[in-house]
């Protein structure tokens, strides 16, 4: 193939993905704002689900989607990735429908339990796909693209169950949410699977397909480690505050009503946007002079997140809230991409999906699945001050573990030369 060939090869992939990637999130946020509905007593057409169990729907689905990545991860690496990516799109879509149809709470748990394994199959395979189109210089952008669909995808998601939900039903916003799906899943076919390791002069078919054993040695890798390792910290710290700032807002701010959730929102998906793209373009600049600034820019702009985080407990005056929250989400979100590419980087390319697998593993098991609950336990403990306050000793953790593998990293120089190295 000629070289234009190959680029624009590499540009449909990081827009077929991308968009897949924002429906991905359409899906699995749709529930967020159907949860009122699905409250009702059946006699006004709901499930009568109660608080908790509403909270495990949420709990079901990233248990099975953190334990499912890791074998998906292993399979990547071995099949052809378009299948493995048709698949996972259909499968979630399939599921994401099949709530319609739920009758109770332990049906419509089974449903979103099962949706993790396809969304962990995606996860798995999307970023290595695209670390195989981009060379170095370009991946940290091209992650941040891919990325940046988060917040505008879990910004549909609640648009489809607030508005269809509120017009036409729960029902019919889970099969509107799904439905897409297993049309779009055909636009994987318009791309190609890349040879592993092409951009980086690797021959990865040289190189055995990884097995259950790479699971174990992975830890092994000491810069997959302390990337990893920053990003459970930083996960921590956003899921936290994704999850607990309307409760918070509620109940120390009194910012009451569907206006204060509507702003924090629009927040969270405008921030989401433009914190990862620009992340991604300071990294790539970065990069070009300095080979551990992947790691630094995340390190820095976890670090601008903590006092930002402080200041919305400090502070009273409704505007200077809301631009306090503002801060503390675009400087968290800006990581997104650096450590993305960071990733796909660090580990051989013939065992990328593996690696980001158990990246998606120990990201959840070491950040959000415990610090969603321990901040809920603060709350409880002392107060919600305190509790949203201690959000900035998970940016400041992620920034310090995040800096210190930047000093640990080659220099520019043989950063490339060393990518398969551990």
């Amino acid at each position: 193939m000629s070289g234009a060939v190959l680029g624009r090869q590499a540009w449909l992939a990081l827009a077929v993905l991308s968009s897949l990637n924002l429906l991905n999130y359409a899906d699995r946020f749709v529930i967020s704002s159907l949860l009122p509905m699905l409250q009702r007593p059946e006699a006004q057409g709901g499930l009568a689900l109660t608080d908790g169990q509403s909270g495990w729907l949420y709990s079901a689905f990233i248990l099975v989607y953190t334990l499912a990545a890791p074998f998906f991860g292993l399979l990547a690496d071995r099949v052809n990735r378009l299948h493995m990516l048709a698949f996972a799109v259909a499968f979630w879509s399939v599921l994401t429908a099949a709530g319609a149809w739920a009758a109770g709470f332990w049906s419509l748990l089974l449903v979103r339990a099962v949706t993790g394994v396809g969304e962990a199959a995606y996860a798995s395979v999307a970023p290595a796909l695209l670390a195989d189109e981009f060379g170095p210089s370009l991946r940290s952008r091209v992650m941040s693209v891919f990325n940046a669909a988060i917040p505008v995808g879990a910004a549909i998601g609640f648009t489809i169950g607030s508005v269809v939900g509120a017009h036409w039903g729960w029902k019919h916003a889970f099969l509107i949410a799904g439905g897409p799906g297993l049309v779009l899943a055909v636009l994987i076919y318009l791309l190609r699977d890349p040879p592993r390791g092409a951009m980086e002069g690797h021959d990865a078919g040289g190189h055995a397909p990884p097995t259950l054993a790479s699971l174990m040695t992975m830890w092994g890798n000491a810069r997959w480690r302390r990337c990893t390792l920053g990003y459970a910290a930083q996960t921590a710290c956003f899921g936290s505050l994704a999850y607990w700032a309307p409760l918070y807002l509620d109940k120390s701010k009194g910012m009451v009503g569907p206006e204060a959730g509507s702003i924090f929102g629009a927040i969270v998906a405008c921030t989401g946007l433009v914190g990862t793209l620009a992340g991604g373009w300071w990294s790539d600049a970065w990069s070009t002079r300095c080979g551990s600034a992947h790691l630094r820019v995340c390190a820095i702009t976890s670090l601008v997140a903590v006092p930002c985080v402080l200041m919305v407990v400090l502070v009273h005056e409704s505007w200077l809230v809301w631009t306090s929250i503002t801060m503390a989400c675009l400087a968290l979100v800006m990581s997104t991409g650096p450590v993305n590419a960071q990733l796909v980087q660090v580990v051989h390319p013939a065992e990328r999906g593996t690696g980001m697998a158990l990246a998606i593993l120990a990201i959840h098991l070491l950040g959000d699945v415990p610090g969603v609950p321990l901040v809920g336990n603060i709350a409880e403990w002392w107060n919600m001050d305190a509790a949203f306050g201690s959000l900035a000793v998970f940016a400041a953790l992620a920034a310090g573990i995040w800096w210190w593998a930047a000093m640990r990293e080659p220099a520019a120089a043989s950063a490339i030369e060393t990518v398969v190295d551990a």
